[in-house]
């Protein structure tokens, strides 16, 4: 019955030994977080993106217990893990706002990785880092991974332009010569002989009734009693 008590508490025993084994700092100092949204974040550049001249870094470095944050940058891939500082180490929080400007100029065309780092009070740093960014200050800039068979630029399909509606116009009508002058010659042809007919007719008529006019009055004026 000892016996089992006994070995009941070895492991026990085994695990507070161990626990006792772990230095101060290791049990108080929890392990490194990355990618933490709200307190540690690279929005811009982002992920994939070519980079020329100077950049402007923009995101988010702040925690209740903040005491600063530094920006570096390293080659990509890298399996030193060198990374080399963007400028000094800011103790003022930002949140959603400009973190660094970056000058890509002094260094080569190549792929890198940035990293920021917030340092918090008690605790492992925040670690935001964002990865393939492509510096193209002297080199064509390639399509992003995954769109490597479309062309960079894509030229817009010309949009065929719609034919404007006229309304159907009346054809013109010209004026057929050959008909006219055939409807004059008809007009003509009937009118002629009948006005010659009517003149037969009334001329004589005018004549006798005219020269019946000229004798009454040739008997009127013989008729008159001489002036004094």
């Amino acid at each position: 019955m000892l016996a089992q008590t006994g070995l009941g508490f070895l492991p026990l025993l085994l695990g507070l030994l161990s626990y006792a084994a772990i230095p101060p700092d290791a049990q108080s100092v929890p392990p490194l977080r990355i990618d933490v949204p709200g307190f540690a974040e690279i929005v811009q550049p982002a992920e994939g993106q070519a980079l020329q001249g100077i950049v402007t870094i923009r995101g988010t470095a702040a925690h209740p217990a903040f005491e600063a944050f530094e920006l570096a940058f390293s080659f990509d891939p890298d399996p030193t893990e060198t990374w080399f500082a963007l400028g000094e180490p800011v103790d003022t929080p930002v949140v959603d706002g400009r973190l660094a400007i970056w000058d890509t100029g002094p260094i080569s065309d190549g792929n890198y990785r940035l990293r920021l780092r917030v340092r918090i009070e008690g605790g492992a740093p925040l670690v935001a880092i964002v990865e393939d960014l492509r510096v193209r200050n002297y080199t064509p800039t390639e399509a992003p991974l995954g769109l490597a068979g479309q062309p960079a630029t894509a030229t817009p399909e010309a949009t065929p332009t719609p034919e404007s509606f006229e309304p159907d116009r009346p054809a013109e009508i010209r004026p057929d010569l050959f008909k006219t002058t055939l409807t004059v010659g008809a007009v003509a042809g009937v009118t002629l002989p009948a006005f010659l007919a009517l003149y037969q007719f009334f001329a004589p008529r005018a004549r006798a009734h005219a020269g019946f006019l000229r004798m009454r009055r040739l008997h009127r004026r013989s008729g008159r009693p001489p002036r004094r």
